[in-house]
């Protein structure tokens, strides 16, 4: 029978993943949308097209770049569509890699929200695997 330190830090490993599994889509959002408000171009995108998902719409975008690059197109979750297709919206894109890109203007990206939740649940599966690998260690060597 495994000895109390090594279950239990099985079980800590394993909720500690389970809270890095569950932070990671607000980690890549965060990621994207503090780039965006740091280092972000300003410039317009035109909507294509839509496809209707459960409870809202994946909106398409081309962003308008200058003469001679390809052209980038992204998507956003939106539960209003910005009108027809056709219709120039203002988004801020990364000049690297155009399709990482937000509809809105430069100062009305809002990253905070996003913050609490990576620091909290990023913080505390880090510490609880970290904490379960230790107390798998000493209960094998013990």
């Amino acid at each position: 029978m495994p000895d109390f330190p090594v279950v239990l830090g099985l079980v800590l490993m394993m909720f500690g993943c389970f809270a890095l599994l569950a932070q990671s889509g607000n980690f890549v959002e965060y990621r994207l949308m503090r780039h965006l408000k740091h280092h972000g171009v300003e410039g317009q995108a035109v909507y294509k097209f839509y496809e209707y998902v459960t409870g809202s719409h994946r909106a398409f975008f081309d962003v308008r770049l200058p003469e001679g690059q390809p052209q980038a197109r992204f998507h956003e979750y939106m539960q209003a569509l910005p009108g027809p297709e056709g219709t120039v919206v203002p988004v801020v894109y990364d000049s690297r890699k155009p399709q990482r890109a937000k509809t809105g203007k430069r100062e009305d990206l809002d990253f905070d929200k996003e913050r609490p939740v990576v620091l909290l649940m990023g913080g505390a599966g880090l510490v609880m695997l970290g904490a379960g690998a230790l107390l798998c260690l000493i209960g094998v060597l013990v």
